[in-house]
């Protein structure tokens, strides 16, 4: 009775640590579930291309039309901005089959690890492409200090001033003027709002608690919308929606040692993902025939993979906004 019991539960298994699987990180508010998606068709190579047309002249007396004449139609010219795939995957072996067909509980915490493992290299992977430098290795700001980096977003604080570190003390809390002033530099650039509406905040969850003592904050908005809080809005405040994520850059690098957030402010246009294949993919495999590594069934492998790249696709699109929320 167990074998039968095991044969019938096969097919249902997979289907059920797979659906496991994408609930667990789906609730993990990431960037990858905000931002701009390019799919990539399969059987389309390895480097993906995205589209990036120049702005067409707004003189009008450059278009001025008049009757017996045609119109010239002009060249469109595309920038085209290049990223190729990266595949990121990991896979973990349970022993004892009896523990995966009862569907219990320790298996259950495997694919919610595995999950919760997915969902952060994903995320941190997407804040190296924004900020310009790696965050896993003691947080290397050499690309942020100055807002040296011509490749990613300027960085700014409060004032909306250009960043320096020095000038950064333990009083640069965040506030809802700083936001306003935030917003106002994008808008000057005329920067797209995401659905025509706001722009994105990516917060830590000090930067988050800052934000809601502040009492500008406090009398302009109270929360109210559990379905955007489960998809990691905290707020909407001045134009802008704001998100809680623990993987934003933060280091001791402020003025006699404050600690420093690095918020990021995005527009429509500042930054994509493209994924192949439509995006994460999960896999359980027991034994087969080619397999001689587990004759007898003693384990199962359970896995997860993407392929995806990040890209800032316009440094004018975006912010590094610099704050001690400590």
């Amino acid at each position: 009775m167990a074998n039968d019991y095991a044969v019938t539960t096969a097919l249902a298994i997979p289907q059920y640590y797979h659906k496991k699987f994408l609930e667990r990180l789906t609730e993990t508010p990431i960037l990858y579930n905000l931002v701009d998606k390019k799919p990539v068709p399969e059987n389309s190579g390895t480097v993906m291309y995205f589209p990036r047309l120049s702005n067409s002249s707004t003189t009008p007396s450059a278009y001025k039309g008049s009757e017996g004449t045609a119109v010239e139609t002009e060249q469109v010219f595309d920038t085209r901005i290049s990223a190729t795939l990266e595949t990121f995957r990991n896979a973990k072996a349970v022993w004892d089959i009896a523990k995966l067909t009862a569907l219990n509980s320790f298996m259950d915490e495997v694919v919610s690890e595995q999950a919760d493992q997915a969902a952060n290299i994903i995320d941190k992977r997407i804040l190296e492409a924004a900020y310009g430098c790696p965050i896993d290795t003691s947080y290397n700001l050499s690309n942020l200090l100055g807002g040296g980096n011509v490749s990613t977003f300027s960085a700014i604080y409060l004032s909306g001033t250009t960043y320096n570190m020095p000038a950064v003390h333990s009083t640069a809390t965040i506030t809802a003027a700083a936001i306003r002033s935030w917003v106002k530099k994008l808008r000057s650039r005329n920067v797209k709002p995401f659905d025509g509406e706001d722009y994105l905040l990516v917060v830590h969850s000090d930067t988050e608690m800052a934000i809601q003592a502040d009492t500008t904050w406090q009398a302009a908005y109270q929360y109210t919308d559990p379905e955007n809080m489960r998809k990691g809005i905290f707020g909407r405040y001045g134009g802008v929606k704001m998100a809680t994520d623990n993987n934003i850059l933060v280091s001791a690098c402020g003025s006699a040692g404050a600690t420093l957030y690095f918020s990021l402010l995005l527009g429509k246009g500042a930054l994509a993902v493209s994924e192949l294949n439509g995006g994460v993919k999960t896999y359980m495999k027991e034994s087969n025939s080619g397999d001689t590594s587990n004759p007898v069934n003693e384990f199962v492998t359970f896995g997860w993979k993407i392929h995806f790249v990040p890209k800032v696709l316009n440094v004018s699109c975006g912010l590094i906004c610099v704050t001690a929320d400590a």
